[in-house]
């Protein structure tokens, strides 16, 4: 009777250090879940911090060479440069003069007519996806005449920065925006 009185105390003991020893594996194995979740967080708010500071400095950069594209070289230099910050199949969808790839849409923006942008204000999503500027675009006409239009765009950036889309847009009907920039105004 003895033996069977110690026995048992063992074999509890024996049973309740395998149930800590199994409960601390399923521990581990929790603790390593949580540790891999904690660090594929992490590296997800590195890539969208990342993706903000890149989408920031090229919409500054865009801003820039736009405000002052001889300060960026010649024609061509400016255009390069701009076009080195979006994806190549990237393209501007202007609501007054439709879809053209993004370099031609700059290209006839800055350099189209006798013109400036000043840029009002800018914003930038959170996680670097979109933005966009408030701007006024003032010029001459084709015509001579002066202009001046206020506008918007919306651009979309990749998770390298780069702008992949555009879309300006205008509070005024596409007729008017297209009539000022080839007969001044709008009146």
């Amino acid at each position: 009777m003895r033996v069977r009185a110690t026995l048992f105390p063992i074999a509890l003991l024996s049973l309740a250090a395998s149930s800590l020893t199994v409960a601390a594996c399923a521990g581990d194995s929790e603790l390593e879940d949580v540790k891999a979740e904690r660090d594929a967080l992490a590296a997800e708010l590195a890539a969208v911090e990342s993706r903000y500071e890149m989408s920031r400095a090229n919409q500054e950069m865009i801003a820039e060479i736009i405000a002052e594209p001889e300060a960026f070289g010649d024609r061509n230099e400016a255009l390069d440069k701009m076009t080195a910050l979006a994806t190549p199949e990237a393209v501007m969808d202007d609501t007054a003069f439709g879809p053209v790839p993004i370099r031609s849409a700059w290209d006839n923006t800055v350099f189209g007519t006798d013109s400036t942008i000043k840029t009002w204000v800018t914003w930038l999503a959170d996680d670097g996806s979109s933005g966009g500027s408030l701007w006024t675009w003032t010029g001459t006409a084709s015509n001579g005449e002066p202009f001046e239009l206020i506008g918007i765009n919306l651009d979309d950036y990749d998770e390298n920065g780069l702008v992949t889309y555009s879309l300006v847009d205008w509070p005024y009907p596409a007729e008017t925006v297209k009539a000022a920039v080839a007969t001044g105004g709008p009146d």
